[in-house]
């Protein structure tokens, strides 16, 4: 993490989210001069951004506690970690090509030579001892190491990106899950009172027909609606069971179907903070990712153009060279040294340099119409948010008198049936329009709030006065 928060502070200092590229005015300046200084259905308010701040809107510890199960056990956000740590690690490395390389290296030998070879008696032997240090270094005076370091640099801090996306993303599905498995046993709740309703009113309808006072028609018409509820509230179970077991898979549990999803919807009556436009550019991850793979893809065309350019090598060596390792420490007197400048320039190649300047090129040309494209869709999604949050809300307040409403005439079909004063028919088209309007009731609460965790994405984020 310290090295993690150095290349934060490395990337604010001098490569920083605005400052490590130059965007091509014909291609970006057209984009930067339509962004509006509010959103079109939003009033702005002063409130500081905070990331993950958005859950608390909600009030609901159930929601809290899942979603740290999530963040602690979740594959995919391990996943995401590991990228993370391998990205910075590769920064690390590619740091090292800007400084000089020193290799220790030790060596011994032994030769003997034979007897008749020399015409002697005594057998020839030569020992030889040896230890040294040698350091090369490119000098980088046309910046091509560096340009590769801010490449990967820049790469580092579009993982980090990456994984407070990935963070948010999960953090937005379980949310999203959780309630979608809230509204699956309401639904099925709303199935079972809907299904020991009709249960109830078939026997009624039964009694009548047995006293003379109903049709054959009645007891076939509730008997087809009485089977129908049945079958209703298996599919209904099955989706209760299908929306808390992919839950169960999000917080990384065997999916036991075993979650306990008894809950309330939350109160969304208070509207939130959403920010300028201009700041999404800076808050949102996958913008942020976006510019700054842009970055590393300029750093990298930099780096190639320079690799056309004549290279400058420093080597120099130090080192010993005795006949008794007893004196393979004696640095000055048994001395061995050797230093090198070179300059080299590449002829030919085939044409590979120029190649990968091209190849690069191409990248960062791709890089930058990625960038504007995901700039263009994140603007997209959060006015398309703050559009259905008005609609939802106008649509909620609609349903919700419906459902009350519907409710109401079925029990007044109800006792107007008792009463003689209306045929089964009208009996059973109010049941049906009032478990219509409950069951979309219970639909656009659920929708409703799934708009706002849209809201909470697109905008990167939460707010706090």
């Amino acid at each position: 993490m310290r090295f993690l928060a150095k290349t934060v502070s490395l990337a604010v200092a001098g490569y920083g989210l605005s400052g490590c590229y130059t965007s091509p005015a014909s291609k970006m300046d057209a984009l930067e001069a339509e962004v509006p200084s509010a959103w079109a259905a939003a009033v702005d308010s002063d409130a500081a951004f905070a990331p993950e701040s958005w859950v608390n809107d909600f009030n609901d510890p159930r929601l809290q506690a899942i979603l740290e199960e999530a963040l602690e056990y979740n594959f995919d956000l391990r996943i995401a970690a590991a990228r993370l740590e391998a990205s910075l690690s590769n920064t690390r490395a590619g740091r090292s090509e800007v400084w000089p390389t020193l290799n220790l290296s030790g060596s011994g030998s032994e030769s003997r030579r034979n007897p008749s070879a020399s015409g002697t008696s005594q057998t020839a032997t030569n020992e030889s001892y040896g230890l040294s240090a040698r350091l090369n270094w490119e000098i980088d005076i046309w910046g091509k190491l560096r340009n590769g370091y801010r490449g990967d640099l820049a790469d580092a801090e579009a993982a980090v990106a990456d994984y407070q996306a990935a963070r948010l993303s999960l953090m937005g599905r379980v949310a999203q899950a959780w309630y979608t498995a809230v509204e699956a046993h309401q639904q099925y709740e709303l199935e079972k009172r809907i299904l020991d309703a009709l249960t109830q009113s078939s026997r009624i309808v039964e009694e009548n027909f047995s006293s003379g006072i109903a049709r054959a028609l009645d007891v076939r018409l509730i008997r087809a609606n009485l089977a129908s509820s049945q079958s209703s509230l298996e599919g209904r179970r099955r989706s209760r069971d299908a929306a808390v077991t992919a839950l169960e898979t999000l917080l990384g549990r065997y999916p036991k179907n075993e979650l306990d999803v008894v809950s309330k919807f939350p109160d969304l009556s208070e509207s939130i903070p959403v920010g300028l436009p201009s700041e999404l550019l800076l808050r949102r991850p996958d913008v942020v990712s976006a510019e700054r793979s842009l970055a590393a893809a300029e750093q990298r065309k930099f780096e190639t153009s320079k690799a056309r350019l004549p290279s400058l090598d420093l080597s120099l060596s130090r080192g010993t060279s005795v006949s008794d390792v007893g004196d393979i420490l004696e640095l000055v007197e048994q001395r061995v040294w050797n230093q090198s400048l070179s300059v080299g320039q590449t002829l030919f190649q085939g044409g590979r340099l120029k190649a990968n300047y091209r190849r690069a090129k191409a990248q960062h040309e791709q890089a930058v119409a990625s960038y504007a494209d995901t700039v263009l869709t994140a603007f997209r999604e959060v006015e398309n948010a703050l559009s259905f949050e008005e609609s939802f809300t106008r649509d909620y307040e609609a349903l919700k008198i419906a459902a009350s409403e519907s409710v109401e005439a079925e029990k007044l079909a109800w006792e107007e049936y008792s009463s003689g004063l209306t045929t089964i028919t009208t009996v059973l088209d109010s049941i049906r329009r009032s478990i219509t309007a409950q069951r979309s009731f219970i639909q656009v609460a659920n929708r409703r709030i799934q708009s706002r965790i849209d809201l909470y994405l697109a905008l990167g984020g939460g707010f706090e006065a």
